[in-house]
């Protein structure tokens, strides 16, 4: 018994892997899942799934009664001769047009022409089922494309062991029962981080192959999918420098931060999180305050570090991170530090740039290719004292206010849009709270949550548009426009008529909010 679209399948939480929950009739199944393997079927929870069959086996062979039908196809061996390949994959394109089912095999081929061909001809169903083959970046290609077109589908990849994790952390949402697949299933379930993908990635030649390539070559395809979450993260060996999320964050800082003055402090980052709570940086700040008095901040300080390449001090809250130290940096690293600090400095005008390390910092390789002057200090607190007072007249301008500038800087970063406003920003015990105009506008613990005064503020930042009264959280029938640079985590802003009337934190990326079929795409937080 086919059920053809009658499937429904639910986004409920994101960020590479992603969680869902499956509804057929009145039967409720969560994703990811382990299928029992059966002679002819899946079992998947109280439900069944028809193997997929050969065309030619299916016009002879009495198929069994399932709740999901597969379209029987050709099997199209990878490396077939382009003649072949493209002779059986027309025919799987007429089957496809005619046959009715639930399910469909995605035969490649590593020809792109004739992949690009059955891609075009690929109809909404509720499961694809997708084999592992040997061509890394077709597959990689090929699923992230029907992803997007398709995003309230159900993705199935035959694959084993060590390369579990990794294709959990894409997003497939179905695999085998077989051999150590299970194990490797639920730990990476267990503790859903980039680092056991990583750690795993080690244990064969071709899931190391497939990670690299995924860091590498998929960073546009694969970051909509995964969360702006500033919570600690642990980065274990030189992978971990191609992670997305680290290329991410020197993609925002690059392009959301601007020093708030020409008067920059380059400065070396610690352990200990956040810097200015670690000994090296106490004492730093300390000195500078008790030097420059009231004009301590209009010095722009930059923290270099592995991997994120560059922290700035406003933005430190947000770099929780640890990573073994060697003092050793290959030249990729070197030469992303520098371009990312070369970006930073060139948005001032007339910089004048103070590098404090010692005569040993593996950091002065990346300085000394800066095209600005730049002043030593060698690490000595009397040398930078020295600089000051020979440059006094930089200082002569009206004193910033830090917690002003500290809030603005964050909420630049984090709603990816520069702000003009005079934010307060006031330490607590335990969060710290965010003002304008002596009423709080939210608060600050690992990221900034902003209420519906706050807003009303940054409205134009992160934002989805409704024209209904906000009464609960909004699904993806409810949305009438949206920012797309939205991503799965993020506190977004509801509007209705211009006016912020809700705040809450978004499911999925703004690419996939009107996409979806159902489910909630904005979990409201609070409401005006």
């Amino acid at each position: 018994m086919s059920l053809e679209n009658n499937l429904s399948f639910e986004i409920i939480y994101e960020d590479g892997h992603r969680l869902g929950k499956v509804n057929l009739g009145n039967r409720i199944e969560n994703t990811p899942y382990i299928l029992l393997n059966n002679k002819d079927y899946f079992q998947f929870g109280s439900m069944t799934i028809e193997k997929p069959l050969s065309h030619l086996v299916a016009e002879t062979y009495k198929r069994g009664k399932y709740d999901l039908s597969s379209v029987p196809l050709v099997q199209i061996p990878f490396d077939l001769p382009i003649k072949e390949a493209k002779k059986l994959s027309s025919l799987n394109i007429s089957i496809i047009k005619e046959e009715k089912g639930d399910c469909l095999s995605i035969y490649l081929t590593k020809y792109s022409e004739i992949n690009q061909e059955l891609f075009e001809s690929i109809p909404k169903k509720s499961i694809y089922f997708f084999k592992r083959i040997a061509d890394e970046r077709i597959l990689l290609d090929f699923y992230f494309k029907l992803k997007e077109r398709y995003p309230s589908s159900i993705f199935f990849i035959d694959s084993k062991n060590y390369e579990i994790p990794i294709f959990l952390f894409l997003g497939f949402d179905l695999f085998l029962a077989e051999e150590n697949n299970e194990r490797f299933f639920n730990e990476y379930l267990s503790n859903p981080s980039p680092e056991l993908v990583e750690m795993y990635s080690n244990g064969s030649v071709n899931s190391r192959r497939l990670l690299r390539i995924l860091y590498k070559e998929f960073y546009n395809l694969f970051e909509v999918y995964l969360r702006r979450e500033f919570k600690r993260s642990y980065y274990i060996d030189d992978i971990s420098l191609d992670r997305p999320q680290v290329v991410r964050w020197k993609k925002e800082v690059e392009r959301y931060y601007t020093p708030p003055t020409n008067i920059i402090l380059l400065l070396p980052c610690s352990a200990k999180k956040p810097y200015r709570v670690s000994k090296s940086h106490t004492k730093i700040i300390s000195f500078l305050k008790d030097t420059l008095k009231d004009k301590y901040s209009n010095l722009s300080q930059l923290i270099l570090t592995s991997p994120l390449g560059v922290v700035p001090r406003e933005l430190e809250d947000y770099a929780d991170y640890d990573i073994p130290v060697t003092g050793h940096w290959n030249q990729e690293e070197l030469d992303s530090l520098s371009g990312l600090l070369c970006s930073l400095i060139k948005k001032c005008n007339n910089p004048v740039v103070i590098a404090h390390f010692g005569e040993n910092s593996p950091y002065l390789k990346a300085i000394e290719k800066l095209p600005f002057e730049i002043f030593y200090t060698h690490g000595s607190l009397e040398e930078l004292k020295s600089i000051f007072d020979t440059n006094k007249v930089l200082w002569d301008k009206e004193p910033l206010n830090e917690y002003k500038t500290k809030a603005q800087k964050m909420f630049s970063f984090q709603f990816k849009k520069e702000f003009d406003l005079p934010f307060n920003y006031v330490e607590r015990r335990k969060t710290t709270d965010l003002t304008f105009n002596k009423k709080i506008i939210g608060i600050f613990q690992n990221k900034i949550k902003v209420n519906v005064p706050g807003g009303e503020l940054i409205k134009e930042s992160l934002w989805v548009n409704i024209d209904f009264d906000l009464r609960g959280d909004i699904f993806s029938k409810g949305i009438i426009s949206n920012s797309e640079n939205i991503r799965p985590g993020d506190d977004v802003i509801v509007q209705r008529n211009n006016k912020c009337i809700g705040v809450g934190e978004a499911v999925v990326s703004g690419d996939m909010m009107k996409k979806l079929n159902r489910g909630k795409v904005v979990k409201i937080r609070a409401r005006g």
